[in-house]
């Protein structure tokens, strides 16, 4: 296997397009299937993506429950989205799935690639399912998954940008710990990205990258008053300066108002999300201790290309 796919969370497999749904004859059809995937690049297929991401978004939200302390040795029927797959012997799948009660949960699913699989075409990224195992060790064994409907089909950069969320989750959390608000989050996020629009979609990730270091534990705060005319990044903090004069080479500041705008929790200037995004990369890196992101080195690269 692919070490940097693994790596990544990119699936080193064909995914099939989330509209064409599982395989087998069994699952039902979803009624978000059809005009969203067909129609996106004229205005009635531009409101019918947002209409069925509004509709799968407003299903999922409906039916969460909160977190729980422990997982029992056997889970029926919880909602989850997978992270990333990758093969296991010649038959078998590993699968790391973001769940709503129990966090990231680690799942061997026995047989999924076998043709006649129950999970053949099932088991894929930006997907809701509802996941059914059993054991008491971290590698818990997959014993039903139902599909409950794809989101809006995730395209070109978004897809990219879908990925870049798998892999902050996957590189910044912990299997089995309990993250209040992540799931809502990494909802929301995907929702975002699905109605493929540029304007929305830098937003979207900038809330999500703060949602997922405050699940971990690492929420961006100031070291001061809040009142200091620049910042910079410190120690994973934001340490206030009084000016830019004398900074350590490779220490980058930006204005105090830009950081407070980002802190606030309202819509961001176009000013403040630039700054946002280069703040939140140098946390992020600033956790990862060494560790690279691989779908944030390819966005770069596609954008490269677009620019050229």
């Amino acid at each position: 296997m692919n070490k940097d796919a693994l790596e990544a969370g990119v699936p080193h497999r064909r995914v099939r397009n989330r509209s064409e749904g599982p395989r087998s004859s069994r699952s039902p059809v979803s009624s978000l299937e059809g005009p969203a995937a067909q129609g996106a690049s004229t205005l009635s297929g531009i409101l019918e993506r947002r209409r069925a991401a509004e509709r799968q978004m407003a299903d999922v939200f409906s039916a969460l429950p909160e977190p729980a302390e422990r997982i029992p040795a056997r889970v029926t029927g919880e909602l989850g989205f997978i992270l990333h797959a990758w093969d296991w012997s010649e038959t078998s799948l590993l699968l790391d799935v973001l769940t709503v009660r129990y966090g990231r949960v680690f799942l061997v699913a026995r047989g999924a690639r076998r043709a006649s699989s129950q999970y053949r075409g099932l088991l894929t990224a930006f997907c809701p399912l509802r996941f059914s195992w059993t054991g008491s060790k971290e590698a818990k064994m997959l014993v039903r998954a139902e599909w409950q409907g794809t989101m809006v089909p995730l395209t070109g950069e978004a897809l990219l940008s879908g990925f870049y969320v798998n892999e902050l989750i996957l590189k910044l959390t912990v299997r089995e710990e309990r993250h209040p608000g992540l799931f809502e989050a990494y909802v929301k996020a995907i929702h975002a990205l699905a109605l493929d629009e540029r304007d929305a979609m830098q937003p979207a990730l900038r809330e999500f990258e703060m949602a997922v270091l405050k699940a971990a534990g690492w929420a961006p705060a100031f070291s001061d008053d809040g009142r200091s005319p620049w910042y910079c990044v410190r120690d994973g903090a934001l340490e206030g300066l009084a000016g830019v004069e004398g900074l350590p080479e490779g220490v980058r500041a930006w204005p105090g108002d830009l950081v407070r705008e980002m802190l606030s929790g309202e819509p961001m200037s176009p000013a403040a999300l630039r700054a946002s995004r280069d703040i939140l990369r140098t946390l992020i890196d600033f956790h990862l201790d060494g560790r690279s992101i691989h779908s944030r080195r390819i966005l770069a690269e596609l954008n490269g290309l677009q620019k050229t």
